[in-house]
């Protein structure tokens, strides 16, 4: 599923291709942001409204609002203080501009295939572009607009309540498929949360052709969030010491950042003795911010003997 994000920590213009942080959110204080959207009234008999409001809640990083749209069985993998702190939630006066934004989101069924308690929906969407919005609002800086007065803060969304009237607001458009399962006569979306993401690893020895390495497996299913550890076996056949960089590079590239090394003893050149096999260690961590619907990556180890 594609989430166009508003911003992120470091960097408030990107948007990514895929359209739907580490900060500590406690939902007992989180409540008191929350009453104006949990007030909206939706019908959850309506899975168009239910698409809509679940799009509307993720482009204005308002994911307190999100997971009430969740399915249950996602529920199950990721409860609601992990969900909120894992995507990194916005708050305070940024959290209502990206709410006033949201209004101005477009969503048209394209296609429907339904049965009596799943359906699948294509659809496409027109949202507000962030990157043409981010003069108006200090591109993005969360400490700097959460710190307005009250005047520059009305004066901001009255802006955007002209542009939004005089259809002025430049809008990104998409289309993207969506997974729904009703529970109580109510739909909710379905993100497989349990199915995890897929990581093939696998081996580039081009620059390298004396070595013999092995991989302490090719595949790993991680759910977002979680360390996962991976090994090397380098073993030099040749009558010289080897001295290699190990490089990595993760595809698709558009969410190689969401795949951090928490140690990894190869990230420095590493060297091996004429005719010796030495074993390295890496562990990883897949941000629970990754966007939802990124099923599969490959992490490519590339190794490069230094002469």
């Amino acid at each position: 599923m594609r989430i166009v994000k508003l911003a992120s920590s470091s960097n408030p213009l990107l948007i990514s291709a895929r359209f739907t942080g580490r900060i500590i959110v406690f939902v007992a204080l989180a409540t008191i942001e929350h009453v104006n959207a949990a007030d909206r009234v939706i019908d959850m008999r309506d899975a168009k409204e239910v698409i809509q409001a679940y799009l509307r809640a993720t482009y204005a990083r308002d994911f307190l609002e999100a997971y009430r749209f969740i399915s249950a069985e996602d529920r199950k993998v990721r409860d609601i203080n992990r969900y909120v702190q894992q995507r990194g939630a916005f708050s305070g006066f940024t959290l209502e501009v990206g709410r006033k934004l949201s209004e101005s989101i477009q969503v048209t069924l394209v296609k429907t295939e339904e049965s009596s308690n799943r359906a699948r929906f294509e659809i496409s969407y027109k949202v507000p572009d962030p990157a043409k919005i981010a003069p108006l609002v200090g591109n993005w800086d969360r400490f700097r607009l959460n710190a307005l007065p009250a005047a520059e803060r009305n004066e901001i969304l009255k802006r955007l309540d002209e542009q939004k009237n005089n259809r002025a607001i430049e809008m990104s458009e998409g289309e993207e498929k969506f997974e729904l399962v009703k529970e109580n006569g109510e739909w909710r979306v379905f993100l497989n949360w349990a199915a995890g993401v897929s990581i093939s690893l696998r081996l580039d020895l081009a620059k390298a052709p004396a070595l013999d390495v092995r991989l302490s497996t090719d595949r790993v299913v991680v759910v977002p969030g979680d360390l996962f550890e991976i090994s090397l076996k380098i073993k030099n056949p040749t009558q010289q010491p080897v001295t290699m960089r190990i490089g990595h590079l993760v595809e698709p590239q558009n969410v190689a950042d969401y795949l951090d090394f928490v140690q990894c003893g190869f990230l420095l050149p590493v060297t091996v003795a004429a005719g010796e096999e030495q074993e390295y260690s890496g562990t990883y961590m897949l941000r629970g911010s990754v966007p939802e619907g990124v099923r599969q990556l490959t992490l490519n180890y590339d190794f490069r003997v230094v002469k």
